[in-house]
């Protein structure tokens, strides 16, 4: 390919120089009582208009089953251009889709089901496709993307990371060169000279974070003299123009996968392109100390359900006598206070195992919903280097922000935007609110076959790992495969020691061991197979049971925490039942648990209330969570602001 077919147009000039998003509604208490009212009619139209969109899909189907794979796709290749996604269900689109379905069962002997037809159409729709796991939502956005393609669109097939994108892309290959269709991985691998190649594809796969920094990257390099004009005459007069640069051609349309991670999880940290200033250890170290020579109550009030620290006018009187003594800078109030509120927020809230990990003498954050190490992410503001030093680990250069946008402003910015995951709403108010997706459930092709058993509540801790453990042991015995769930590093490994003095046999997958993340989880369907996993480890690939379980129960799922969001239950729930197979989940608690000493108040205090304190709880954690990721939101939106004012990029 050469350069000039890698090179932008203006149209891509100016859809990257240029930062135009949709409106917020920010009544999201509203749009949230709103969209539970409306869920059940919206579901039961939309259900409607796409079973006869499925059925006329069917229909076409039945004309084009004794033709070939060559001639199908040449009938694929004179229907290029023929439609349009104005009209995502009308019959052209149709056409495309029978010639598709039939593509795909020749290519990758993957015959698509009606729900995997209904989830296409959603996702052509511009809304968000909720598919139960095991349903084929890989599938379900190759089909929408060959036909946004046939309709002149190129498509971003976001994932949730680098595994997924690659996994997808080389198993649906075929499919996509039958159809005559270009693909692109981006993933971390990918070096950047082979970037602009991978984004002039037709369908680009990649993982959240690589898209997003690509974006942000091209953003530093176009700067803030970025009118599209200007950089499109650029060439005629600079030796080496920031067009020529740019390794993406604009932000067209969107398709997420594992969407609500993506869109509403990922949301309460920023993106930050940063360069590292030299270290202070010495200042990171005399933080510490400050901090540790504060007393909660008299000179600092905590909030554990918002995560912050307050000092107290007492504190601050405290803290100068302090600053007094060290001197330097110490005598600027601002520094030390700011100082010793990073120091108690380390000590308080950032647990090793839990929030970081330290590996090779260096501190790694693992993300909470994901239960993933992120290596080259690091705390702002000083907090990783304090955590540093609390750690006893080098302390390195604080970070300075060279670019910085949040994932809901860079989605906002793609020209379409569609979706697809197993839970979605719960969020669903928010999600229309802020991205202006409906969220519309896709009915499985097969009844769900999952059992819910009753969850039981423990005194403390220990008694819990006991409880659990016992549990696994009866199922194991019946010949049932375990899954259980742990919310952190730190509760994995507590269980794993239980189960050892139990003679348990068992598989421990957590951050500290991601690498062999897919395969640990591909394989926990065997009969009697214990493995223990962090909420989300392994997401987007299936446990599928060995010959002779399901005869047994099928897999029996364990949720030791409810999480902050009821989402991340359902989805650990969503493991076990998947397309009919049987299988059955629980949740074993204790009133130890975070979720109910940080958000349950008095009832968890006295231990009264049963499973709907913990409900209580869970439902104030994901309102507090709520209305942080729309501050955020409002923050990054007043910032820009400022920034356009100064001059300054994103």
């Amino acid at each position: 390919m050469s350069d000039a077919a890698l090179t932008p147009g203006i149209g891509t000039l100016r859809r990257m120089a240029v930062a135009a998003e949709p409106p917020v509604d920010w009544r999201l208490p509203l749009r949230r009582a709103a969209s539970r009212l409306a869920a059940p009619f919206a579901t039961t139209l939309a259900g409607a208009r796409l079973r006869a969109f499925a059925r006329r899909v069917a229909w076409r189907r039945r004309a084009l089953g004794t033709l070939e794979p060559e001639e199908l796709g040449a009938r694929l290749a004179g229907l290029r251009g023929a439609l349009t996604l104005d009209r995502p269900l009308a019959p052209p689109v149709v056409n495309v889709l029978a010639l598709l379905a039939e593509l795909s069962r020749h290519t990758v002997g993957l015959d698509p089901f009606p729900a995997q037809i209904r989830g296409a159409g959603v996702l052509l729709s511009g809304g968000l496709a909720e598919m139960e796991t095991g349903s084929g939502k890989t599938l379900t956005a190759a089909l929408a993307a060959i036909t946004a393609v046939h309709a002149g669109e190129t498509v971003h097939l976001v994932t949730a990371n680098d595994y997924l994108a690659e996994r997808d892309a080389d198993w649906l290959g075929p499919l996509y060169q039958a159809a005559g269709v270009s693909v692109g991985l981006i993933a971390h691998k990918v070096p950047p000279e082979r970037r602009a190649t991978a984004y002039a594809c037709d369908v680009v796969y990649a993982s959240n974070k690589e898209i997003a920094f690509d974006y942000l990257r091209a953003r530093i390099a176009l700067g803030t003299d970025s009118g599209p004009v200007r950089l499109a005459v650029e060439p005629v007069h600079a030796a080496r123009p920031r067009a020529a640069r740019l390794s993406m051609r604009g932000l067209p349309f969107a398709i997420i996968d594992e969407a609500d991670s993506v869109l509403v999880d990922e949301c309460r940290t920023p993106l930050i392109i940063s360069a590292n200033a030299s270290p202070e250890p010495a200042w990171a170290h005399a933080a510490l100390r400050l901090g540790d020579q504060l007393a909660e109550g008299r000179d600092y009030e905590v909030s554990e359900a918002e995560r912050t620290v307050r000092l107290t006018p007492a504190g601050q009187v405290h803290l100068a006598r302090l600053g007094d003594e060290l001197g330097g800078i110490w005598h600027n109030a601002v520094r030390r206070e700011e100082a010793a509120r990073l120091a108690l927020q380390a000590r308080r809230f950032f647990r090793r195992d839990e929030h970081y990990l330290v590996r090779d003498a260096r501190i790694e954050l693992v993300d909470e919903y994901t239960g993933r190490v992120a290596p080259d992410r690091a705390l702002g503001d000083g907090l990783h280097q304090v955590i540093e030093a609390k750690e006893g680990v080098p302390v390195t250069g604080r970070r300075y922000t060279k670019g910085r946008i949040t994932y809901q402003r860079f989605f906002r910015r793609y020209r379409r935007l569609a979706g697809m995951t197993g839970t979605a709403r719960e969020v669903a108010g928010e999600i229309a609110a802020v991205y202006g997706l409906p969220v519309i459930a896709v009915r499985p092709h097969y009844r769900s076959r999952r059992r819910r058993l009753p969850s039981r509540i423990c005194s403390d801790e220990v008694s819990k790992w006991r409880r659990v453990a016992a549990r696994a042991r009866r199922m194991v015995r019946k010949g049932r495969p375990v899954l259980i769930a742990t919310r952190t590093v730190r509760a994995s490994e507590a269980l794993s020691a239980v189960l050892d003095g139990l003679g348990i046999d068992h598989v421990v997958l957590n951050a500290a061991q991601d690498d062999a993340e897919a395969r640990t989880i591909a394989e926990a369907g065997q009969p009697g197979r214990v493995t223990v996993a962090t909420n989300m480890a392994g997401r987007g690939v299936d446990i599928r049971l060995a010959p002779g379980v399901a005869r047994s129960g099928g897999l029996h799922v364990i949720l030791t925490e409810r999480h902050e969001a009821s989402r991340i239950d359902r989805q650990v729930q969503g493991r076990c039942g998947r397309q009919g197979d049987p299988g059955s989940h629980e949740a074993i608690l204790s009133w130890e648990d975070p979720l109910v000493t940080v958000f349950g108040g008095w009832r968890a205090r006295w231990g009264i209330g049963g499973i709907d304190t913990f409900a209580r709880a869970q439902r104030r954690a994901e309102r507090l969570h709520a209305r942080a990721r729309l501050d955020l939101l409002r923050h990054d939106r007043r910032r820009e602001e400022m920034l356009n004012f100064t001059g300054s990029v994103e």
